[in-house]
């Protein structure tokens, strides 16, 4: 096979299409990805190390002073609370 067949002024049309169809169609893909990444990194560029341990103290600051409004400890103080009483006498007899 000779390579004048690939040069065939017929071919050239298709050959083009299929070239700029491709091109369009990885645009179209690859276009959204990129700006989702530039965007991505962007806002990475924001967390440097001074800026997360000012993150960290807001945070611990914000329970601090949850804490501080609120002193008892409600993840352990409603235990118990809903579960379901098989014997109404025990019941009676952890109440007493």
């Amino acid at each position: 096979m000779d390579g004048s067949l690939l040069f065939d002024p017929q071919y050239l049309p298709i050959i083009l299409a299929t070239l700029i169809g491709f091109s369009v169609l990885a645009a179209a893909l690859l276009v959204p990805v990129w700006r989702f990444l530039d965007r991505e990194e962007k806002v990475a560029e924001k967390w440097t190390p001074d800026q997360i341990a000012e993150h960290i103290e807001k945070v611990r600051a914000e329970q601090a002073e949850k804490e501080a409004q609120d002193p008892s400890d409600e993840a352990f103080s409603d235990i118990g609370s809903e579960a379901p009483e098989d014997d109404p006498s025990a019941a009676s007899e952890r109440t007493s």
